[in-house]
């Protein structure tokens, strides 16, 4: 980090260059609270050593998320986690940019760290929170959330990441009221108004929805915001804001697996296979673990009739933790059509498993049984 000059002028430019490391570290924590970027106003006090290093790092990813930057942002957190194994906002954050990311299990192993480091800290609870609930432990995030807001009850993110727990539980009501005191307390709170965006999301206020992810898109522009703006104008069928929105995710995120199998979706549903499919295959490539994207993928071609490359592709998002009655079967009529009913009636099966009326299932068994019989 230091350049190597003579030994005489090295005391002096070290003390210019820690200066300069201070003055860059205030400016990004005082724009930063301005702004109300998440994670930012919680930023630990400078220290000398290790610490202090660890500290730059996590500014610096504080500043590469104002700028849109989730992947490099997720890096400095983990070189922060790495350089101080006992800083707590660091796993923290970096945690709950892997949940954003769809690593929900990694992202609750940092998190839960996190907590048996800081057990006490709004930050870290919330965080941890937020991480629970996109791993489906709604009953321990809402738990979580509500020890966060005893400990600070004007933290807007933790009553943010409460509504969202709210929401997925089906208390959309009480989602609703935690929502809007996440706004209230914070406007500028980006958690606040795209939390406040998915709970009108889930109670099909679309339109809502959208002007809250937008807003929270003015404070710093994040791909996943705008994804959530995208898939809203989806569902409304205003296609054409719909692609703007997760192009312009990619744009700003080309590394978001997530924006490139939500435009690849968007064409599907307009029956524009051949673009869906570059679009998933895009999405695997920037991140080969997503499981969504072989998912899509291989609907796509079983809808295609390319049975073939369906079922490696279903089969791949089903390893990678996608287990759905609808996968199943599919990946069983594939082998069917394909005349392969001993590979066909297993999955056929797990379809039933699932839902024992299932009537593509139901279907598919008859397809073998009659195979069977001639």
């Amino acid at each position: 980090m230091y350049l190597r000059r003579q030994e005489k002028r090295r005391n002096y430019r070290g003390l210019i260059w820690l200066l300069l490391i201070s003055a860059g570290v205030l400016t990004v924590l005082v724009y930063g609270q301005q702004r109300g970027l998440p994670f930012i106003a919680r930023t630990v006090t400078p220290t000398a050593g290790p610490a202090f290093t660890a500290t730059e790092k996590i500014a610096e990813g504080d500043a590469l998320l104002h700028e849109g930057k989730i992947q490099p942002a997720i890096e400095a957190y983990q070189e922060a986690a790495q350089l101080d194994p006992d800083n707590a906002i660091a796993f923290a954050r970096w945690g709950r940019l892997l949940a954003i990311r769809r690593k929900t299990k990694l992202a609750l192993e940092k998190t839960t760290h996190a907590v048996q480091l800081a057990p006490n800290d709004v930050e870290v609870l919330a965080s941890y929170a937020m991480t629970l609930d996109w791993n489906e432990q709604y009953g321990e995030a809402i738990n979580t959330a509500l020890q966060a807001i005893e400990l600070d009850d004007h933290y807007a993110p933790a009553y943010a990441f409460l509504a969202e727990a709210y929401a997925d539980t089906g208390r959309t009501d009480r989602a609703l009221a935690m929502a809007r005191k996440a706004v209230e307390l914070d406007d500028n709170s980006i958690d606040a108004h795209r939390d406040l965006g998915y709970v009108y999301e889930i109670q099909g206020q679309y339109r809502r929805a959208v002007a809250e992810y937008q807003r929270a898109a003015q404070l710093a522009p994040l791909s996943y915001l705008l994804i959530g703006s995208g898939r809203n104008y989806r569902i409304l069928k205003d296609y054409r804001r719909a692609i703007a929105d997760f192009k312009k995710a990619i744009q700003i995120d080309p590394q978001s697996a997530e924006a490139f199998d939500e435009l690849g979706w968007t064409h599907f549903i307009q029956e524009d296979y051949e673009l869906a499919i570059s679009q998933f295959k895009q999405a695997i490539q920037v991140d080969a673990g997503y499981a969504r994207a072989y998912a899509h993928l291989g609907v796509t071609y079983y809808v295609r009739r390319n049975y073939e490359a369906a079922i490696p592709n279903l089969k791949h998002a089903v390893d990678l933790g996608l287990e759905s009655e609808e996968y199943f079967y599919e990946i069983g009529l594939a082998y069917a059509f394909l005349d392969e009913c001993d590979q066909a009636v297993p999955w056929l099966k797990r379809a039933l498993d699932a839902n024992p009326n299932s009537e593509l299932a139901l279907t598919g068994l008859n397809i073998c049984a009659k195979q069977n019989n001639q």
